[in-house]
């Protein structure tokens, strides 16, 4: 007999779910990576891969030349990681203020990552744009591979009959990788370092390889867009950030209306409604009845922000009711409440605000 792995599992039962469900988006906050100090209250953001004499950047406009991406292509894709980074800080947190200085400071070389900047240094910084710590971006660089694959496309002539043109894809994968360190004023010290790695994937197709060339992005916004992610990646290691989360719940269930009425009442947002009814259901003899009520009730009141009653309903679920789905998302759920301590643990140097 074969054994099934948890994640076959998990994926066979929200399968299940799915096939006599509707979904709910909710909005959470996830715990930053690393925790910053409490004494980091703001900050402001810089970009250090400017070059710093003219033999660099003769080395930039060659690099750029040699790629096809294009000289300054690196400086404005580093720029947009720095908007981003500082965007995302100020938008998708509120862990950190963030000021609207971008500091552009000289002190790219041909090494990865330089040594950090000089304690006296950053706190200067630091007095002159009223902040407790720097987000600098100090690694930049981009890299471009293309991939041709030949292939065909049928047509009909004017008499109907077949032929078979030749056509040519191009697939282009675009990364980014980018150093990122975030100091603190109190002592001028490094809180944290980090080497990220992103990509996209890009395609275009046609029926020489030109043709397909010209269906890709122009090089400078495939890089951009990939530092917006380099950029939001890193804001998210540092600060607690928004994501969001996909919860299935049970539309229906056989020989019980009530179900189908709540389900009704959720899916046009009244939450309230739907679990007055869920409530009722809940009553039900029959254990798949109830169990489906008791794990709608789990995710409404996920939906309210109530972990721990969630996981009250869900235990019901799995553990009454024998609720496959409600063991699984009782996992879920828990790992969510962990998460959550986590937050407030980090937040809670945050004036109320």
């Amino acid at each position: 007999m074969h054994k099934l792995y948890p994640s076959v599992l998990f994926l066979f039962a929200a399968l299940l779910l799915a096939s006599c469900a509707s979904s709910v988006h909710i909005r959470a906050l996830a715990p930053a990576a690393v925790p910053m100090p409490a004494n980091l209250q703001s900050v402001a953001t810089a970009n250090r891969i400017i070059p710093n004499s003219r033999r660099e950047k003769f080395f930039d406009v060659l690099e750029g030349a040699f790629t096809g991406e294009g000289p300054g292509v690196d400086r404005a894709g580093a720029d947009e990681c720095v908007n981003v980074v500082g965007q995302a800080l100020a938008n998708n947190s509120y862990r950190f203020k963030v000021t609207q200085a971008q500091l552009q400071l000289q002190g790219r070389g041909r090494e990865f990552f330089l040594p950090p900047l000089e304690p006296r240094y950053i706190q200067s910084l630091c007095r002159r744009t009223q902040v407790d710590g720097l987000v600098v971006l100090e690694a930049f660089d981009s890299d471009m591979a293309l991939s041709r694959t030949n292939g065909t496309r049928t047509v009909k002539d004017k008499e109907g009959k077949e032929h078979q043109i030749p056509t040519v894809r191009v697939d282009m994968v675009m990364k980014v990788v980018t150093g990122f360190r975030t100091y603190g004023a109190a002592q001028g010290f490094v809180l944290d370092q980090a080497r990220q790695e992103e990509q996209l994937a890009f395609s275009g197709e046609g029926d020489t390889y030109g043709a397909a060339l010209r269906q890709l992005p122009p090089p400078e916004v495939c890089i951009r867009r990939v530092a917006q992610r380099a950029g939001d990646g890193y804001a998210r290691r540092i600060a607690p950030s928004y994501v969001d989360l996909n919860r299935n719940f049970f539309t229906t269930a056989k020989k019980d209306a009530l179900m189908k009425q709540a389900a009704t009442r959720a899916e046009a947002g009244d939450w309230a409604g739907a679990e007055t009814i869920w409530q009722q259901a809940a009553r039900n003899l029959h254990p798949k009845i109830a169990g489906r009520a008791f794990y709608n009730l789990a995710v409404a009141s996920e939906v309210r922000g109530d972990l721990p009653g969630a996981i009250e309903w869900a235990k019901k679920s799995a553990f009454t009711c024998n609720n496959g789905q409600a063991k699984s998302y009782l996992r879920v759920l828990n790992d969510r409440l962990v998460a959550q301590n986590v937050v407030q643990e980090q937040l809670k140097s945050v004036p109320t605000h």
